[in-house]
């Protein structure tokens, strides 16, 4: 079988109910090349990608893979004709190794027998062409978000496919990481191999795309060449207008709070992080940075009590918390929303309304038991001014943007009272709109009193949001600077100093 394989999709429709996701598009993926595809968040990227897989069937139109048209009804029957994808979302199983998970539930057999040496050879390739620093043999669980991802990018390397789906394959990645892929990316296409690559950062697609298409509300808007493109153009073929510039750091109020709502003395914990002291302060919001796997996740867990410090305390209105779990930390106003929202945030077979007023049920009790009415009235409040796009609050959040997933989750926790707010990656996997629009807000929760911290690998992310960052580098904090005067570049040299 030649490697080099062309795709078409023919006039695809595909229709759930009363919302039509996708409406006549069609696209070329040639040999040979890296065919970008950028939209908002329900642009229906997903929705495409999901047909080109066989997890969703088109409503009507086509697939032609070397100008034949092809059917299918599951991701075995597209990986058959040599189509794999990287999703987004972490799918791997916790317990299995990394090995394990990259060639899991397609082994090789001889005479019957699975071949367990040949499948090593495998999975040890597919995961050396990535990232030969990653352990075959450790637990998928014990892997670092970023490895996790390097291994689906690995399981679908292993599928030996001619065209490659990568979906926000950088999200969770450094640099280094990063360009690893990229140089990956550009062999497999020099071999023979095509990639569809699907990214909210831009950047990205201008070096490595060969087209790229837009996609609009279901709908193919255009295509564009990136040596004749911009970033800026590219923004505004997906929004269908030119993007206002909103100033974040003109919304910021004269001044600083003077009341220190947190308190973190030489809290340290094996292994992950040593000695990291800070304060935030009410109506603050406090950036954290530094490169993944600089401490940032950890010490966030640790201060909203999924695991304990060896030692150093943590003062929240000014009492020693002794949390013995996030429970205990939600009671006193503070909160966390962890990084991987579709596995950690949300509950996706609920709908909107109930995994917005999940948390706070019992303020529906009557004596007959929990009024749903009234938890549909509470949470509709927080769908309209937030404002969550949504085709009603019954909608199940499954069905939701990534963008108004998260609007969604933040909503949750201000229907709780929440007084203080940690982030891990909010944005992360969200078109520039929805991240501005989220960035707005928080902005506002805090001119109103509450306080922030947020975690990014995105220092300029930062810089656009925060009052104060906090750099770390290796576990340890680096320096609290303000953000006047602030640049990426400093911000850079100061974390890694």
């Amino acid at each position: 079988m030649s490697l080099a394989s062309s795709l078409e999709i023919r006039a695809v429709t595909r229709v759930f109910g009363p919302v039509t996701a996708l409406e006549n598009v069609s696209m070329l993926v040639e040999p040979r090349s890296v065919h970008a595809i950028i939209g908002e968040n329900g642009a229906g990227k997903s929705t495409l990608m999901n047909i080109i897989c066989g997890n969703v069937r088109p409503s009507a139109g086509e697939l032609l893979l070397d100008g034949k048209p092809v059917h299918f009804n599951s991701p075995m029957d597209a990986q058959r004709a040599g189509i794999a994808i990287a999703p987004q979302e972490i799918h791997l199983v916790p317990a299995l190794s990394a090995a394990e998970n990259v060639i899991l539930g397609r082994y090789s057999h001889n005479l019957g027998i699975i071949d367990r040496t040949l499948d090593r050879r495998r999975a040890l390739s597919a995961i050396g062409a990535i990232d030969p620093q990653i352990d075959p043999d450790c637990r998928a669980g014990q892997l670092t978000i970023a490895q996790q991802q390097l291994v689906q990018i690995a399981r679908a390397i292993s599928t030996g496919a001619r065209i490659l789906i990568f979906d926000e394959p950088t999200a969770a990645l450094t640099d280094h990481e990063s360009e690893r892929l990229f140089t990956f990316i550009r062999k497999f296409r020099a071999d023979g191999g095509s990639c569809i690559y699907i990214s909210h950062r831009l950047e990205e697609i201008l070096h490595l795309a060969d087209t790229i298409t837009v996609l609009r509300d279901g709908r193919h808007v255009g295509e564009l060449v990136p040596a004749e493109t911009s970033k800026e153009e590219m923004v505004r073929a997906m929004a269908g207008r030119a993007m206002i510039p909103v100033g974040l750091r003109e919304e910021r109020s004269i001044g600083q709070p003077d009341t220190v709502v947190l308190r973190v003395e030489s809290l340290s914990r094996q292994s992950e992080f040593d000695g990291v002291n800070f304060t935030l302060a009410k109506g603050e919001v406090l950036g954290i940075g530094g490169l993944i796997g600089s401490g940032r996740t950890e010490l966030a867990r640790c201060i909203f009590g999924i695991t304990r410090a060896d030692r150093g305390k943590v003062e929240i209105f000014g009492q020693t918390a002794a949390f013995t779990g996030p429970a205990d930390a939600i009671r006193v106003g503070l909160v966390y929303l962890p990084e991987e929202r579709k596995r950690d945030g949300i509950f996706p077979l609920l709908s909107v309304a109930e995994n917005i007023a999940l948390p706070t049920l019992r303020r529906s009790m009557t004596a007959l038991g929990v009024s749903w009415k009234d938890v549909v009235a509470r949470a509709d409040q927080y769908i309209k001014s937030i404002p969550i796009k949504t085709g009603s609050p019954y909608q199940r959040i499954a069905q939701l943007s990534g963008g108004n997933q998260q609007k969604a989750i933040l909503a949750r926790w201000l229907m709780s009272d929440c007084r203080i707010l940690i982030l891990d990656e909010p944005t992360r996997g969200i078109d520039v709109k929805a991240k501005r629009e989220i960035q707005l807000l928080l902005r506002k929760l805090a001119r109103d009193g509450l306080s922030i911290i947020y975690i990014s690998s995105e220092l300029q992310e930062i810089l656009d949001v925060s009052d104060r960052v906090l750099l770390m580098h290796e576990g340890r904090a680096r320096g609290i600077v303000p953000v006047a005067g602030a640049t990426q570049e400093s911000l850079l040299a100061l974390a890694m100093s």
